[in-house]
């Protein structure tokens, strides 16, 4: 279906175009959600139910970046599912869209994608910089002590907790999920621009 290697590739017609919207499309859509219920999970919890951060340092830029990438991806994730209802429409000839219009589709769902991964790329490199750099301070084989409720709590180590590793994981997911875009994007693109003409 996807002929990267022929320099001269066969045009593949609507149907086939349709058909090649409608499975990406879905792949996109399920693993985009799949991987982007962690990172929406984070936002929220962050946003909702952990004041006492807020009070301390109000909405910071990283987290305002966090929510502009969240807005982004459930973005992209409708955007995933509106490729399989534009296959829908390529199907049929009477509403068939112009080719010029299914490329600024596919371009938008691009751009939103890269701006995820962009968003997501800085925030990782801030977050794991400020950890990198907090483990840095510590002299070898220091002992952490924390106030805990109980009393004082004694830990080997750095200062890393649970909560910092769910941040990156959900950094990492957010990538992916990008990535996944980019690539049902691009693989869309490279088949509607082997196609001479759409109406056709």
């Amino acid at each position: 279906m996807f002929d990267f290697l022929k320099a001269e590739a066969a045009s593949p017609t609507p149907q086939q175009i349709a058909r090649s919207c409608r499975w990406l499309g879905w792949i996109g859509f399920s693993l985009q959600a799949l991987l982007g219920f962690i990172p929406i999970l984070v936002v929220v919890t962050t946003v909702l139910f952990n004041p006492r951060q807020q009070q301390q340092s109000g909405f910071s830029v990283g987290l305002w970046l966090a929510i502009a990438c969240l807005i982004i991806l459930i973005f992209s994730i409708y955007w995933c599912f509106r490729y399989t209802q534009l296959a829908n429409r390529l199907e049929i000839r009477d509403l068939r869209p112009a080719k010029s219009q299914v490329i600024q589709d596919l371009k938008l769902g691009l751009l939103a994608n890269l701006g995820i991964m962009a968003i997501a790329v800085l925030i990782a490199l801030s977050r794991v910089g400020e950890l990198t750099f907090k483990m840095l301070i510590l002299p070898q084989g220091a002992t952490v002590i924390t106030p805990s409720p109980t009393g004082r709590l004694v830990a080997q180590g750095a200062m890393i907790t649970a909560s910092n590793m769910i941040a990156i994981q959900a950094l990492i997911n957010a990538i992916a999920a990008g990535l996944i875009g980019v690539i049902v994007a691009l693989l869309l693109l490279y088949q509607v621009g082997q196609h001479r003409n759409l109406q056709d």
